[in-house]
C-alpha cells in the first residue's frame, strides 16, 4: 500500500474510531510506530482535526465537531470522483477493481445524508457511455506485480503477426480504448513496445537479463512506437471537413493544418499496416493516403472486398 493510499484509508477508518492510539493504527495498517506518527502529524498538517491525550488511558480523536470528508469534498468534486471510479471499473477486468469498488462504498457512507441525496440527483443526469471489449486478461496481477518488482517475463504472445515468444521488461500498464496494455521493453527486439494483455498466452519470470532504463508511464506515448515492426513513412492529406473527424483526431495526435486543410506525416509500424488501412476506410475520402504504398494497397484491398461481398 503506497503512502497515500494509506493515508487516505486512515481517514476514512478516523471517521469511526472514538479513540484510538498510535500503536494499534501502526499494528492495523502494518507499519512501524514511526511511521504512523508522521502519517498522523500528516493528516493534521492538511488540516483533520485531531486531539490527543496523553498519560494512560489516552491517545488520538478525532474532534466531532466536523465532518472530515464534507469539507474536503464539494458535491461537484465528490461527483467527479465517482465517476471517475465508475470508468475505470467499465473495464472487464482491473487489478484495482475491487479496491475501487470498496473506495466508491466507503465514499457515499462517509458523505451526510443530503449530500448523498444531491449527488444521486446530478448522477441521474451525467454518465459515461461506454462498452469496451469483454476480454479475459488473466496476466494483469502477474504483469502489474512483475512492473512493481522490477523483474523480466518469458512470455507467449499471440498478436496480428502471428504467434512469438519474447522477454520482456514489464514498466507497468495502462488501459486504452477497452483494452489493457503493457507497457514493456522486448529484449530481442531491444525496443520498447505496447502489448495487449489480452493476447498474452502464458508468462513466466526468468532472470539473467540486463534492466533496462525505466521509462514513466506519464512519457510513454511521447517517446515509444506502439510496435515492434519497421516504421514505414506516413502522409496523409486531410480536407478541411476532415480536420473536424472524431476518429481521425482520435488516431493520429498531430494533424498539421494547412490553407486546403490538413496534413498528417509521420511513421506506421509495416505489420500494422491492415489495422491502419481498416481504420482509414470509414473516413472515406476526408483522408487520401500518399504514402506509404503498403498502406494504399491494402484500403483499395479492402474496399475491393467490400464491393464483392455486396455483388
Amino acid at each position: 500500500m503506497s503512502r497515500a493510499t494509506r493515508i487516505l484509508e486512515l481517514l476514512l477508518r478516523l471517521e469511526a474510531k472514538a479513540r484510538f492510539s498510535v500503536d494499534e493504527l501502526a499494528e492495523e495498517f502494518g507499519v512501524s510506530r514511526r511511521t504512523m506518527q508522521r502519517d498522523l502529524l500528516a493528516l493534521s498538517e492538511m488540516g483533520v482535526p485531531l486531539a490527543s491525550r496523553p498519560g494512560p488511558g489516552g491517545g488520538y480523536s478525532l474532534i466531532r465537531d466536523r465532518r472530515l470528508l464534507p469539507l474536503s469534498l464539494t458535491v461537484d468534486e465528490a461527483l467527479g470522483m465517482l465517476i471517475s471510479y465508475e470508468g475505470f471499473l467499465r473495464y472487464a477486468q482491473s487489478p484495482f477493481s475491487e479496491q475501487n469498488l470498496s473506495a466508491v462504498t466507503r465514499l457515499r457512507a462517509a458523505l451526510p445524508a443530503e449530500t448523498v441525496q444531491e449527488l444521486d440527483r446530478l448522477r441521474r443526469h451525467v454518465a459515461i457511455i461506454s462498452r469496451p471489449p469483454r476480454t479475459d486478461v488473466p496476466f494483469l496481477p502477474d504483469l502489474l506485480q512483475a512492473a512493481l518488482d522490477g523483474v523480466h517475463l518469458r512470455i507467449d504472445y499471440d498478436g496480428r503477426s502471428g504467434h512469438s515468444t519474447r522477454v520482456i521488461f514489464p514498466f507497468g500498464l495502462f488501459a486504452s480504448d477497452g483494452y489493457w496494455y503493457c507497457a514493456c521493453h522486448d529484449d530481442k527486439r531491444d525496443r520498447n513496445l505496447s502489448l495487449r494483455v489480452d493476447r498474452i498466452l502464458t508468462l513466466e519470470r526468468v532472470e539473467g537479463f540486463e534492466r533496462p532504463e525505466h521509462i514513466s508511464l506519464d512519457n510513454w506515448f511521447d517517446i515509444v512506437e506502439h510496435d515492434d515492426g519497421s516504421g514505414l513513412p506516413l502522409r496523409i492529406r486531410v480536407t478541411r471537413r476532415g480536420l473536424k473527424n472524431f476518429n481521425l483526431r482520435a488516431l493520429f495526435d498531430d494533424i498539421r493544418e494547412t490553407s486546403s486543410g490538413g496534413v498528417i506525416e509521420g511513421n506506421i509500424p509495416a505489420s500494422e499496416v491492415t489495422w491502419f488501412a481498416a481504420q482509414l476506410l470509414p473516413v472515406g475520402t476526408e483522408a487520401i493516403v500518399e504514402s506509404p504504398e503498403e498502406l494504399i494497397v491494402a484500403i483499395k484491398e479492402q474496399v475491393e472486398a467490400i464491393l464483392g461481398a455486396y455483388g
